[in-house]
This record gives structure tokens, C-alpha cells and sequence, in this order.
């Protein structure tokens, strides 16, 4: 059976916070008027959904999952009863998901970058976890597919309740940057500097050889979406990369700048959060004295493997251990053994 190679990497990296929320902590700590910061957030592209949790997928106990009889469900930890909602009687912890869509600004298109950014007071930690693409999961009304068909199939509303469904989370707020917009984005800002390897400069328009370069909009456009030379977990890598990048770059400039950057940033991300919603998660990173992040990616390759559906290939696993595995790590802040 064809097979797809899924490099596991479980380090962990330090860095600053995810894009939307570090520009609103931005504005909070260089002392930006209030009135002035809700009109600058209120620049998003706003999309209202549902925030019903049955609309949403949030604590569906009825929810079927069942593989065809021809898939090899991947062996998991064998955790037995009924499968938890590690969210239940658990505070202290801020879900949003970040999408990358494939596709014109304005056009929903597949979401080939799928992140949860959790904002855990409790640890005092942020979290980002990568859903691999290609996983194969139940999508509402539309059955098994892969996880990144459901923005296309539904938008940000069917992407949340596939996420809330498939992983037992409780996600209500999204935000979503179109990858065709991305180098105007990294252009506002004069360009993103990354460390490329010889395997990804040969993928990348203008460069041939290993080393760190100040990549231009269609250069980094072109890097986040490398996926031929090695594995969807370094494409994912790559994706966290370029906004750890955006960011790094946003901290080095003066604070003068900020207006004219992100008059035009912001107008390119489509978000269900008004500048209310933003200002009090920017508020709680502040207050909480939380600066860095933890990195994962769901399902791990320990529970998973890639195989060929009816001629397509998906990347499956074990539902169960992932349950358990992206719940003790999203809400407990624990490692589940695998």
C-alpha cells in the first residue's frame, strides 16, 4: 500500500505569540489610545457564525465515527470507557483556530494550514497545535474526508464543528489570512528573514543554495507551500515559521510604523472576533505575564499512518488515543504517553 513518509519532530520552540493576538498585545504595551486600537481591530474582515455548541460541535456525544471496513485503524494506547471531553470542568483556557486558506481573499478553497492557538492561563503557556491536513476524519453532513475539505465544503462554522467533532474540543472563534494575500502582508513589513535549507531553496523562486535570506512575499508564499521534498509535519513547520517570522520582524520596528503596517495587515484577516474579543485575550497574555509558546502537531505518528482510500491518500489514526492525546495536551498541559 503507497505510503507517505511522516517525519515526527516533538521538540518544542520558543516564541513570540501568534500573529493576530501579538499585534493587539503590541498595541497594549506601546500605549496606543483605546478608541484607537478598536478601530485599527475593527479593520478585520468580520464573518459571524454560530456560537451554539451543538451548531458547533461541542460536546456531541452522539457523534458517529466509524472507519469503512477496508481501513487499517492504527493501533493507540488502548485507554478504555467512554471518551473524554477534557474541557469539561476545566477554566482558565482560550481556544482559537487559525486557518490558511489556498485561495483568493474572499474564496473559501481548502484549509491547508489548520492551527490551534490556546491561550492557557493556567500554565501560563501558549500553545500551538498543527492539524496535519491530510487526516481523515468525519465531516459533518458530508461523512469521511480529509480535515482540510471542511472550510471549503462549509467555511470557518463546518471547519470549527469538523475540529470540535472529530477531537473533543470546544472551539468558537477562528481567525483566517488567504495564502494569496500572504506576500502582501510580508511585503508591508519589508520581507521575512528564514533560514532555508538546499532541499527548500531549490523549491523557492530567485534562490539556489542554503542560507538565511530576507524572503519577499511570493518567495515566502512559494516556502509555505513546499510540500514535495519531505512531509506534511515540515510543511507545517515551515507555515509556523513565516508567522513566528511576520512577528519577529513587527517587534524591530519602531512603534511609529505600526499604523501604516497594520492598516494593511489587518483588512486581510477574516475573523468572527471583534476588537472587544481581541483586546481581552491581548489583555490576559499581558496580565498573565505569558510571552511564549509550545509547539505540537495532532494526530502524532505514533497512533497514525498514511494509506490509499479508493485511490486517494489520507493520513489515518486512532481516534481514541488522539482524544485523549490532544485533550491532556490542549487542557491539562500534559504529555500523553504514547
Amino acid at each position: 500500500m503507497a505510503r507517505r513518509a511522516y517525519k515526527s519532530t516533538k521538540k518544542k520552540r520558543n516564541v513570540k505569540t501568534p500573529l493576530l493576538i501579538s499585534l493587539a498585545v503590541l498595541l497594549f504595551l506601546t500605549g496606543f489610545g483605546y478608541a484607537y486600537v478598536h478601530n485599527l481591530l475593527n479593520s478585520t474582515i468580520k464573518e459571524e457564525i454560530p456560537q451554539g455548541e451543538g451548531e458547533l460541535g461541542i460536546g456531541d456525544k452522539e457523534f458517529e465515527f466509524e472507519y469503512e471496513d477496508d481501513v487499517e485503524v492504527p493501533e493507540g494506547t488502548g485507554e478504555e470507557g467512554e471518551l473524554p471531553f477534557y474541557y469539561e470542568d476545566v477554566e482558565g483556557i482560550t481556544n482559537i483556530a487559525l486557518f490558511g486558506v489556498d485561495a483568493p481573499l474572499g474564496k473559501r478553497g481548502r484549509s491547508d494550514a489548520i492551527m490551534i492557538v490556546t491561550i492557557d492561563r493556567n500554565s501560563k503557556k501558549i500553545k500551538l497545535s498543527s492539524i496535519i491536513r491530510d487526516s481523515y476524519v468525519n465531516i459533518p453532513g458530508r461523512g469521511m474526508d480529509k480535515v482540510n475539505h471542511a472550510y471549503a465544503f462549509g467555511g470557518p462554522e463546518l471547519a470549527l464543528k469538523t475540529l470540535n467533532s472529530n477531537f473533543h474540543l470546544d472551539i468558537k472563534n477562528f481567525a483566517t489570512v488567504n495564502f494569496t494575500t500572504l506576500p502582501k502582508i510580508i511585503n508591508s513589513i519589508g520581507g521575512v528573514s528564514v533560514n532555508i535549507t538546499n532541499a527548500e531553496a531549490s523549491q523557492i523562486p530567485g534562490l539556489t543554495k542554503a542560507g538565511t535570506y530576507n524572503l519577499t512575499g511570493d518567495q515566502a508564499l512559494a516556502y509555505v507551500r513546499i510540500r514535495k521534498i519531505d512531509s506534511d509535519f515540515a510543511r507545517s513547520d515551515r507555515q509556523r515559521t513565516v508567522i513566528e517570522a511576520i512577528i519577529e520582524k513587527m517587534l524591530t520596528k519602531p512603534v511609529t510604523s505600526y499604523p501604516g503596517i497594520l492598516s494593511n495587515i489587518l483588512p486581510l484577516v477574516t475573523t468572527n472576533m471583534g476588537s472587544n474579543d481581541i483586546l481581552n485575550i491581548a489583555g490576559s497574555v499581558v496580565t498573565n505575564g505569558i510571552r511564549t509558546i509550545d509547539q505540537k502537531r495532532f494526530p502524532e505518528d505514533s497512533y497514525s499512518k498514511g494509506q490509499m482510500i479508493k485511490g486517494v491518500y489520507y493520513y489515518v489514526f486512532n481516534r481514541d488515543t488522539a482524544i485523549n492525546s490532544i485533550g491532556k495536551y490542549i487542557y491539562l498541559d500534559e504529555q500523553a504517553q504514547q
